[in-house]
């Protein structure tokens, strides 16, 4: 009876997956499966214990009062045989992950995202500063950084995660790039001529008005009709979904990427397994937001 009423590990997950999520689609994109091998999981999962455990409608996936109590119950199983198998591979638990990341990329792409790195890695311990530019590694006693340039860091090992693409906006209703006071990130000194170059704009181009620290402070500038800002366009969808600001010309690439940024170590000397763990997820969820 045991035998016949002990589900798969993968039936487990998928269930698991789509009761955290409230999807089919979320569960499939947090597993890497198809949706439909998600949906064969949880038939498969009701069949064997004669007993419903999802309602199905529209784009949302609710428990069924049977499925809300078996959800907490294979939640404990899993977290259970996650530590056991750690355990038995005698693997202590790496409790800190110390890492600077970018205010605007971290706020607005890195932290919806965390959860899931959290969920595959519950024995890291996140920590997070915020930086900008370049830094000491050992000095700010950080294990790893996301950082925006031109791969140029010295004394450090740089993975490439995206190329920037930039685009020039403004407040709605404003016309034209031309004649507007020109906003400019000041980590982007070149930004607007390397712009005005690529597009192959024609005439002089005026000196930039202003410059900013900070994507979020520049594009609110942009939004209160203070000038036109050239932004990394994939951290301004916000803005532009909600009509705030709207785009005044052709989005190219700006020459800068984000990277992830370790530091080179001594001869002989290891990295954190949880750095590579981070890295790699990191380019798994890059991967997966360029196909989307």
């Amino acid at each position: 009876m045991q035998r016949r009423l002990l589900p798969s590990t993968a039936a487990l997950q998928a269930f698991d997956a789509v009761i955290r999520t409230g999807s089919f689609t979320a569960a499939a994109r947090d597993l890497a499966l198809t949706q439909g091998a998600v949906s064969r999981q949880i038939a498969g999962l009701e069949a064997q214990l004669g007993v419903p455990l999802v309602l199905r409608g529209g784009r949302q996936a609710t428990p069924t009062p049977a499925g809300a109590a078996y959800a907490k119950r294979v939640r404990a199983a899993l977290e259970h045989l996650g530590q056991g198998a750690m355990e038995v591979m005698g693997q202590a638990p790496e409790r800190g992950l110390s890492l600077a990341i970018l205010p605007t990329f971290g706020t607005r792409w890195l932290m919806p995202r965390i959860p899931r790195f959290v969920r595959r890695h519950p024995e890291v311990t996140l920590h997070f500063t915020t930086r900008i530019g370049r830094f000491d590694f050992a000095a700010a006693e950080t294990d790893a950084a996301i950082h925006s340039g031109r791969g140029d860091w010295p004394g450090a090992r740089m993975t490439l995660l995206m190329e920037e693409r930039v685009m020039p906006v403004g407040a709605p209703g404003t016309p034209s790039v031309r004649g507007q006071p020109l906003l400019a990130l000041a980590s982007r000194p070149d930004g607007w001529s390397e712009w005005w170059a690529r597009t192959g704009q024609e005439g002089a181009l005026p000196a930039p008005a202003m410059r900013f620290e900070l994507v979020s402070t520049l594009a609110q500038a942009a939004a209160a009709g203070m000038g036109v800002a050239l932004m990394p366009a994939f951290l301004i969808r916000p803005e532009l979904d909600a009509g705030q600001i709207t785009a005044l010309g052709e989005e190219v690439a700006s020459g800068y990427g984000y990277y992830f940024v370790e530091p080179e170590l001594p001869a002989g000397q290891a990295p954190k397994r949880a750095v590579g763990q981070f890295r790699d997820w990191l380019v798994t969820e890059m991967d997966r937001e360029t196909v989307v």
